[in-house]
């Protein structure tokens, strides 16, 4: 079986778990998938195995702290430097595809944004002018923040594990308005206070949104391929 087929499998499996057990193994499962560096189909056969140990556990009456320990955190680091890296090719098409998808977002909304805009606001113009030096510092930029981003938030996530007492719900979405939020007002922002520099280029704005339909669509083939998202 390849990963996805284990993932399937195993979602179906934790249902067989009592709540208690259900929400410490979900803990541990987040908490070992977010090792982006680690085999997937290493990481799944793991998991797998812990879920098949605790439901036979189970069986007996054990809780998942009776088979794994007080420290679970612990014991998942310790699993972790025990499963082997991703092969560096498939980190870097993920990586590439991350970054793909994010500049079609960018690019088609902006391209679609301004086009509409256009047609009913006499100070937004068919046409987009930019300073290609800036415009490429903008998206180095942009970059950047996208990868402190996602940084927080797996922090985030992996840091709300194993935890006694439960954040509130309320909490929690507050926090992560929090983040998104501050990433998206950068994004906003950079265009802006960026000074501009460069050869000046004039593009229609639907050039824009054809990138960004083309970038998809390279997104869309490269996770047919390599199965990146489940």
């Amino acid at each position: 079986m390849n990963s996805k087929d284990i993932i399937k499998l195993n979602n179906n499996l934790r249902e067989k778990l009592s709540e208690e057990n259900k929400e410490v193994y979900e803990d541990m499962l987040v908490y070992i998938r977010l090792n982006a560096n680690k085999s997937e189909q290493q990481t799944e056969e793991v998991l797998y195995e812990l879920l098949e140990h605790l439901l036979e556990a189970q069986k007996d009456g054990k809780t998942a702290r009776d088979v794994f320990g007080k420290d679970l955190r612990k014991y998942c680091d310790e699993l972790i430097t025990e499963i082997p890296g991703e092969g560096k090719s498939l980190a870097f098409v993920s990586g590439a595809y991350i970054v793909i998808y994010f500049l079609a977002i960018i690019s088609t909304f902006h391209g679609l944004g301004n086009f509409v805009l256009s047609q009913f606001f006499d100070r937004f113009s068919n046409n987009f002018t930019f300073s290609l030096g800036s415009g490429i510092t903008v998206v180095i930029v942009d970059l950047l923040i996208l990868s402190v981003f996602i940084f927080a938030i797996l922090r985030w996530i992996k840091n709300s594990t194993f935890k006694e007492k439960k954040t509130k719900k309320w909490v929690e979405f507050l926090q992560l308005w929090l983040i998104s939020t501050a990433f998206i007002g950068a994004t906003v922002v950079i265009p802006i206070i960026m000074p501009s520099f460069g050869t000046e280029i004039t593009i229609p704005v639907l050039t824009f949104a054809g990138v960004g339909i083309l970038l998809f669509l390279l997104a869309f083939v490269l996770n047919k391929k390599y199965r990146i998202t489940k």
